[in-house]
C-alpha cells in the first residue's frame, strides 16, 4: 500500500469517527429528562429546556427554554419545587408579583390529571424579581418590563405541592407555552 493510500484511507475513517460522534452527540442532545414528582409521577421535560444549575437552593431543578439561536436568544427560567400553602394563597402572590399586562392573558386554568389536581396560572406585564432574598424575605427587586410566567402547581392526592414556573421575556414565555404544558400534562402519562 502506498504511502498516499495509506493517508487516503486514515482520512475517510477520521471522517467517519468524527460523522458518528456528531450523529450521536445529536441524539445525546435530544434526550428527554424526567422530573421524578413525590415517586408518585413524573414530568417529560422537553429536550428543548437546557438543563441548567439552580440559582437557589430551594429549587430542585431548573432548565432554560429560549428563543432564537446562539447566545443573542432571550431565555426564560424553568424552575421545579416542592412547596406548600393554600393553592389559592400561592396563585395570588403569583399575581402580585406581576403589575400591568393584558386582562386576557391574565387566566388561571384547573384541571383533573388522573389522581392529580393541576392549576395551570398565567400572568404578564411588569414582574417585580426578588434578587436574594426569595419571596418572603427582603431583598432587592428589581422589575423586569414585558415578562410573563406561566406557572403550575400539582396537588399530589395526599396534598402535597409541587410548583412548576416558567418565567421570562414574554416573547419566550409565549413562544414555549404549549410545550410547558403538555409537560405538566405528563404527570398522568
Amino acid at each position: 500500500m502506498s504511502r498516499r493510500s495509506f493517508l487516503n484511507q486514515i482520512t475517510r475513517c477520521l471522517a467517519i469517527v468524527a460523522l458518528a460522534t456528531t450523529f450521536q452527540n445529536s441524539f445525546a442532545e435530544e434526550k428527554v429528562v424526567e422530573v421524578n414528582v413525590f415517586g408518585a409521577g413524573s414530568l417529560e421535560v422537553p429536550a428543548s429546556f437546557k438543563k441548567v444549575a439552580p440559582k437557589s437552593s430551594i429549587i430542585e431543578h431548573e432548565f432554560q427554554a429560549k428563543t432564537g439561536e446562539g447566545k443573542e436568544g432571550e431565555t426564560a427560567r424553568v424552575t421545579f419545587m416542592a412547596a406548600g400553602g393554600d393553592v389559592k394563597a400561592n396563585i395570588q402572590r403569583w399575581k402580585g408579583q406581576f403589575a400591568g399586562g393584558k386582562a386576557e392573558d391574565q387566566k388561571v386554568e384547573e384541571m383533573k390529571l388522573g389522581n392529580w389536581q393541576v392549576y395551570i396560572v398565567d400572568v404578564n406585564g411588569s414582574f417585580a424579581e426578588r434578587m436574594g432574598g426569595g419571596p418572603f424575605a427582603g431583598g432587592k427587586v428589581i422589575n423586569r418590563e414585558n415578562y410573563a410566567m406561566a406557572g403550575a402547581i400539582l396537588v399530589h392526592p395526599e396534598g402535597r405541592k409541587y410548583f412548576v414556573k416558567m418565567i421570562g421575556p414574554a416573547e419566550v414565555v409565549k413562544a414555549n407555552r404549549k410545550s410547558f404544558v403538555s409537560m405538566i400534562k405528563s404527570i398522568n402519562e
